[in-house]
């Protein structure tokens, strides 16, 4: 093994992550598009229609700067996160901070250590020759303690600056430390061993787990140590014996973080690959959550939809089946419950805050989330960095560490002045005519501004950012297919300093009001059935009148509008069936015209049908070749001006209800047998076939004499042989393409 690098496939999820993350940035090919195509699906579309965020999920989209987002999507000034020291290296990976409030970070990939006192000055104070600082601990003397990788040392580092080799122990990583009293606790990996050492740097094996890696270590008061295990997600109690007792065994893959509450909960943050034992990993790339759109009274409003961050507590092992990340919750009477998981994107740190809230520090956009004791997670604040990677506390306050790049900020504990929020970009499927911008229970001062476009990502031919515009106010921008707004909230003058808690600056409830290009109708297909098909309605759940008064979609409801018709015999019918729909989602009605194919004028057969089926008793209508055509409509909802139509001919259809007529000639007999001519014609209907009939009994298939019938007119010999003298019958009839029936019957007496 070469000792200047980790071996990935021993290495836990957080560095393979970060590792291929620094990757794809040095080849600049770290991209990531998010596309929002919301459409109006199952709503009564075709007047003002409404584009509105709701919820957590919706406004994640965007892009919060110095605002907090609760769940119910209330946007909300953020803790302020002031810059307070830049390592220049890419990753911090371990933290920690001594009583004088100094704050040490452990950095990678350069091994380096660094302190930075309560003025934000900071100092390298050690340089290692490994690659990743991993794990700090420190003693109440203020002795540093530093784990690396891949070398596998633990190094101590003096107050006064001086640094040595504290223990050297055989195994590869150090990926956890934790003091208590005079004696260092060690994890380490890849043999998955606990050590104990003391403080002269001897050392013994505490407990052989025989997992991987030991990832997460903490004491509690009484001296036991709990630990978090990778590849089996256990979480361990150890007494000062080296007895282990297994407090979990998760689904998930890495227990990766552990903190203990005052009442002894204990708070394990687990990640998983989706590797669990009872699932294979899926495609690293989640899909993105799905969109729907609802309709509300009187319009559309469309709402974007995504994945719920604030799942309450449930089963634990569907949760985590489905999580990248899953922080769990263990009490001190023995229960668990998973109190929060992330299904698209990884976490790697946690910290309690005063209030009892759990802080998890994530990979998405390195936001940090508060998931408060039932399980309710409000985005607290999202940094200009790509990772959370550890929090620390020390008398100061609260401070972020962060990869990529390695920073390290303060968290509060005032309020941000200021904060932006940039929407996701809204597609509205058609060039659209902007209205009003409103929004609700504003605190603070508020200014939203909006620009639009025709492409699906701003880019120079956008328009430019509008003037700001008051709530209730016109949007300014032009009319486009796309729009985006632009929130910024900040503190009242009369709010300068610390805001008081009940005065914390908020909105909620943007909506913008638009109406988009009325498209006409699209007729996607026109079936004429056979002559003699007739189409039923089924029998359905009769709508509410009220719903149909609201102008939502019955389907919303459950009454489904598609049921196909029944198909029953009717002599004489020709039935039309079709399909259709509106770009806009506007409810359409049809009407059907004829013409016969020598005229020129249309006269109306039926208007105004709401279902996609006619039938037309064709008796009512002389014998000829007649032409159809079928318009849709949106008018229903449209204003008259506004609405458009699509029409659909067919083919010429023939409409022949008159049977062939049939003639006779006289029975030609020669003893026994006879020899008739029938002679059929149609005016409209090429004959199809005959039939014949002796004496009552079965009918049989009789030929045209020229052996095919395809002609108005056809002539059939009947040639029979009677076994008995007296009156006999010969009957035929003959059918015509349109299913007409003719028929003549002669009488002969055979001597």
């Amino acid at each position: 093994m070469n000792g200047n690098l980790i071996p990935m496939r021993h290495a836990p999820r957080h560095l393979r992550t970060l590792a291929c993350r620094k990757t794809r940035l040095r080849l600049n090919t770290l991209a990531v598009f998010l596309t929002l195509t919301l459409c109006a699906i199952h709503a009564i579309g075709g007047g003002t229609q409404y584009w509105q965020l709701q919820g957590q999920a919706a406004y994640l989209r965007g892009d919060p700067d110095g605002l907090s987002i609760s769940r119910e999507g209330r946007l909300m000034l953020a803790p302020a996160l002031v810059p307070i020291f830049d390592t220049g290296q890419a990753f911090i990976w371990s933290s920690v901070a001594d009583r004088k409030g100094n704050i040490y970070l452990g950095t990678g990939h350069e091994g380096k250590v660094f302190r930075v006192d309560p003025q934000g000055r900071g100092t390298l104070v050690l340089d290692t020759e490994e690659l990743d600082v991993t794990a700090l601990a420190v003693d109440e003397e203020g002795n540093v303690y530093v784990g690396t990788s891949p070398q596998g040392k633990v190094y101590r580092v003096t107050p006064q600056g001086s640094s040595s080799v504290f223990f050297d122990p055989e195994d590869t990583y150090i990926w956890s430390l934790a003091l208590h009293r005079d004696t260092l606790f060690v994890g380490t990996g890849a043999k998955g061993r606990i050590y104990r050492v003391d403080r002269t740097g001897r050392g013994q094996v505490l407990v052989d787990t025989k997992e991987t890696n030991i990832m997460a270590l903490l004491v509690d008061p009484t001296g036991a140590v709990i630990a978090g295990t990778d590849p089996g997600g256990l979480i361990l109690k150890l007494t000062p014996e080296g007895r282990a007792f297994a407090l979990y065994d998760s689904p998930v893959r890495e227990i990766h973080d552990l903190q203990l509450a005052p009442d002894g909960t204990i708070y394990a943050l687990g990640l998983s690959e989706r590797e669990t034992r009872s699932s294979p990993a899926p495609s690293s790339s989640p899909s993105p959550p799905p969109v729907t759109a609802v309709s509300s009274t009187g319009s559309v409003t469309v709402t974007i939809t995504s994945f719920d961050l604030t799942p309450s507590a449930a089963p634990i092992e569907p949760e985590a089946q489905n999580a990248n990340a899953v922080l769990y919750r263990l009490r001190p009477s023995g229960e668990v419950e998973a109190l929060w998981n992330a299904p698209s994107f990884s976490a790697f740190c946690m910290i309690l805050d005063d209030s009892g809230n759990a802080l998890v520090g994530t990979n998405d956009k390195g936001r940090i989330y508060a998931v408060d004791p039932r399980g309710n997670a409000t985005l607290l604040v999202q940094t200009s960095e790509a990772q959370i990677s550890r929090f620390v506390r020390s008398d100061t306050g609260l401070f972020v560490a962060t990869s990529n790049l390695g920073k390290l900020f303060r968290l509060g504990p005032e309020w941000a002045t200021r904060g932006v929020y940039e929407s996701p970009v809204f597609d509205a499927r058609f060039i659209a005519q902007w209205g009003t911008i409103t929004w609700q229970s504003q605190v603070g001062h508020v200014e939203i501004q909006t620009r639009t476009g025709n492409t699906e990502t701003p880019d120079e031919t956008w328009s430019e950012w509008s003037p700001p515009i008051p709530n209730g106010g016109k949007v300014l921008s032009p009319p486009a297919r796309f729009i985006q707004f632009r929130l910024t909230l900040t503190t009242d003058r009369a709010m300068s300093g610390t805001p008081r808690p009940n005065a914390r600056p908020q909105i909620e409830g943007v909506r913008i009001a638009y109406l988009p290009q009325n498209v006409k109708p699209v007729i996607s297909s026109l079936e004429i059935l056979p002559s003699g098909v007739a189409l039923q309605e089924v029998p359905q759940q009769p709508v509410d009148p009220g719903i149909l008064s609201s102008g939502l979609d019955p389907a919303i409801f459950g009454v489904s509008a598609n049921v196909p018709p029944r198909r029953v015999y009717q002599r004489g019918a020709r039935s039309f069936q079709w399909t259709a729909n509106d770009p806009n989602g506007d409810q359409l009605v049809y009407s059907l015209f004829y013409r016969a194919v020598t005229e020129g004028q249309w006269r109306a057969l039926v208007r105004d049908l709401t279902q996609t089926f006619y039938t037309l008793d064709t008796e009512t209508l002389p014998d000829g070749w007649y032409v159809f055509r079928l318009v849709a409509s949106d008018l229903p909802s449209n204003a008259p001006e506004r609405a458009l139509e699509a029409e659909r001919l067919t083919e010429p259809i023939l409409i022949d209800n008159t049977p062939p007529a049939i003639r006779a000639t006289a029975p030609r007999l020669a003893g026994r047998r006879a020899e008739v001519t029938f002679a059929a014609t149609d005016a409209t209907s090429n004959i199809a076939r005959a039939e014949v009939s002796l004496d009552g009994g079965r009918w049989q298939q009789l030929l045209p004499d020229d052996g095919i019938a395809d002609s108005l007119e056809e002539t059939f010999t009947v040639r029979a042989e009677f076994q008995t003298p007296g009156e006999h019958a010969i009957t035929v009839r003959v059918f015509d393409l349109q299913g007409n029936v003719g028929s003549h019957k002669v009488t002969l007496l055979i001597p």
